[in-house]
């Protein structure tokens, strides 16, 4: 279910398929991190990064920063990469389900929310995601819809997501509209801002051009994105790997499909590890940015648990 913050109407869809020095720090990385079960930032370190990056986004730093925290699972001796994607086919079947399995019991996968960009026929297609809420079955999901599209702080996020969408295809296509307004999308537990950009590529347009000049758009690193992507280095305990990384295919003729790697897990043996992340902007409170994490992390948690 879809609503249109614009225009106020509801409607079904369904898918196919830099700046000054900085005078406040994250804080530093810590070795040791990485081996904390789950791998994620503690509790308080978490509190302690969005304080001091909301700290420097005062000083003008930054306008948003995306952090993010790992969370180790066991699995079942019977789990699989394909059991799962299965669930999470029955679960988000209006999401990008994608799965990379090298056979030897290691796997990337998952179902995101969030098209990169697309390019078939010289039409380009992206749309920015960003600006969250959550939205358990049984709740008033349109009068939540409401709420979060007229949250300041969540159109502020979204708006820097979409900004940047126009800024970097705009010099690539001959024309490019994007609505006045977001919409609202719903999934299990959550509704996300979404605002599509749809335009006309100039001629000889290659989708994996635009695909470098897209990643990491904000929504998974922040902006400017060299500041923000300096400070996520410094304040996240480990590395993200293939979480939030492009996912897609492109042919010969240099059309293709990516999304966000989102809402996914890296199997290794036994384990999966899932990331999940949320965007620190003026007017971000930790414990909520926390529980969004896991609210996040809940859809991929539950394809586990089922599988």
């Amino acid at each position: 279910m879809f609503w249109n913050a614009a225009s106020g109407e509801t409607m079904e869809t369904r898918w196919t398929a830099e700046g000054p020095a900085a005078k406040s720090a994250p804080p530093e990385r810590n070795p040791e991190d990485g081996a904390l079960p789950g791998g994620e930032m503690a509790r308080a370190r978490w509190n302690e990064a969005v304080r001091s990056s909301l700290d420097r986004i005062r000083e003008g730093g930054f306008s948003k920063v995306v952090l993010a925290r790992a969370e180790a699972i066991p699995l079942r001796q019977d789990a699989s990469a394909l059991t799962i994607m299965e669930s999470l086919r029955s679960a988000y079947p209006d999401c990008y389900r994608f799965l990379i399995d090298d056979g030897e019991g290691n796997a990337f996968l998952g179902a995101s929310p969030e098209r990169l960009v697309r390019l078939a026929h010289g039409e380009v297609l992206s749309e920015a995601v960003a600006g969250t809420l959550r939205c358990d079955p049984g709740d008033d999901a349109l009068a939540l819809a409401q709420e979060l599209a007229g949250s300041e702080k969540n159109r502020s996020e979204h708006r820097i997501v979409l900004d940047h969408l126009l800024q970097t295809l705009g010099p690539v296509c001959e024309a490019l509209d994007a609505p006045r307004g977001p919409e609202v999308m719903r999934l299990p537990h959550l509704l996300h801002l979404r605002t599509k950009v749809a335009g006309r590529a100039h001629a000889g347009a290659n989708v994996l051009d635009l695909v470098s000049r897209l990643h990491p758009t904000p929504a998974v690193a922040g902006w400017p994105r060299a500041e923000a992507l300096a400070w996520i280095a410094r304040a996240e305990p480990e590395d993200r790997g293939w979480y939030a990384g492009p996912v897609g295919w492109v042919d010969a003729k240099g059309s293709g499909d990516f999304a966000v790697g989102i809402r996914s897990i890296t199997m290794r043996g036994r384990t999966a590890r899932l990331f999940a992340g949320a965007g620190i902007v003026e007017g971000s409170d930790p414990d909520l940015e926390w529980s969004e994490i896991d609210l996040k992390m809940k859809g991929i948690q539950d394809a586990i648990a089922r599988d």
